[in-house]
């Protein structure tokens, strides 16, 4: 990832405000998703929690992070790759969530198949959670 966060969020038109070039920086050099509530203590008294759930917002709303299904926490982000834009987020992949330390994992290199509904459903997502321990916890 050679982009800086600033770089990103000027080349997708977002202002770059020094909270939402530290959010950004931050999503981008974790290497498990992480909630709201993760973001708001390591951000604790530089943004309040509204002003970080607006900046989530818009950064899934450009296609700069989506949102990780989890069975606990109500969701989780991580950062998009290059591949999400605003009218479309690539995101149908599997996530992994590990049960000793509760960290969930983008499994990016595989992608979900294309589920039949029956006549009459829009389907607009697809999330799958596996659950087991991760490396750094086996």
């Amino acid at each position: 990832m050679t982009d800086t966060a600033e770089e990103i969020l000027r080349s997708h038109g977002l202002r770059r405000t020094l909270g939402r070039i530290q959010v950004l920086h931050f999503v981008m050099q974790q290497k498990a998703a992480v909630s709201h509530s993760e973001l708001s203590q390591a951000f604790e008294g530089k943004l309040d929690r509204a002003s970080l759930y607006r900046t989530l917002q818009d950064f899934e709303q450009q296609g700069l992070i989506h949102k990780v299904p989890d069975d606990v926490v109500s969701v989780k982000y991580a950062y998009c790759h290059g591949s999400c834009s605003p009218e479309h987020h690539h995101d149908s992949h599997l996530h992994f969530k590990c049960h000793n330390c509760d960290q969930t994992y983008c499994l990016e290199e595989n992608t979900l198949p294309k589920i039949a509904v029956p006549e009459g459903f829009i389907p607009e997502s697809t999330e799958v959670l596996i659950h087991g321990i991760c490396r750094a916890c086996a």
